[in-house]
């Protein structure tokens, strides 16, 4: 008498009835494709999951990491109160901007003090950190400040080729337009101490073509150009 195979039972550890086939779920109600969704992509879903979980945790780490050290960095800066705590704080933070704010506040303190020499060397410092800091335009502009100001002491001490440093600052058309005009303002003073109208008023005249209408130094190029009656006005753009 044959077998009847449909009494028929699977050996030991035969798995094929845990096979999902999708036959079996032609009529299957919205749990059960669900189930039968994730019994396909659960080890992708986990791991995939697992992986989203993880880069966001990173990512807050290190936000709030950067925060804190900012918050940090900043205390720190406020706390020195002098030129050595100052000049420490910038040989240990060498790549931070304020680093360079800290060895300016010490060159802003020395040509107050009339120290110009020492000033200008501090200025030289300030700039060169602002070189390690980035590129942002403030510190940029910053670094603008030291070299003008360095020339500037320079210059006020009586040292040879100053005139020649401010003049690098009035052409950098990446400098703000506030140091430029500052700095050609600065040379048509010289010129004409020195007696040279056309040098004085080849400088009145890039201030008018060279910086936007209504600049911050307007008023004390007419006024220069008023005390001097030897100075032709200078053209319009």
């Amino acid at each position: 008498m044959p077998e009847d195979s449909s009494n028929k039972q699977p050996p030991a550890g035969d798995d094929r009835n845990l096979v999902v086939v999708d036959e079996d779920f032609v009529n299957a109600d919205t749990e059960d494709r669900l189930w039968l969704f994730w019994e396909r992509n659960k080890d992708i879903i986990v791991k995939g999951t697992f992986g989203v979980v993880v880069g966001i945790l990173a990512f807050l780490a290190t936000f709030f990491w950067n925060e804190g050290r900012r918050e940090a960095l900043g205390e720190e800066f406020t706390a020195c109160q002098d030129e050595a705590a100052r000049r420490a704080f910038a040989s240990r933070h060498p790549g931070e901007a304020l680093a360079a704010v800290a060895i300016t506040d010490v060159a802003d303190d020395l040509k107050k003090a009339g120290k110009l020499v020492d000033a200008a060397k501090a200025y030289d410092e300030a700039s060169r950190l602002t070189g390690l800091a980035g590129k942002a335009p403030a510190i940029s502009a910053l670094g603008t400040r030291a070299r003008l100001y360095a020339a500037l002491c320079r210059l006020e001490a009586g040292e040879a080729g100053a005139d020649k440093a401010i003049a690098t600052v009035a052409d950098d058309v990446s400098a703000p337009s506030t140091l430029r005009g500052f700095a050609m303002l600065t040379l048509a003073n010289l010129a004409v101490a020195k007696g040279d109208t056309a040098e004085a008023t080849k400088w009145l005249n890039a201030m008018d073509k060279k910086l936007n209408p209504g600049h911050v130094w307007e008023a004390d190029k007419k006024t220069l150009v008023q005390s001097e009656p030897s100075l032709v006005a200078p053209v319009a753009k």
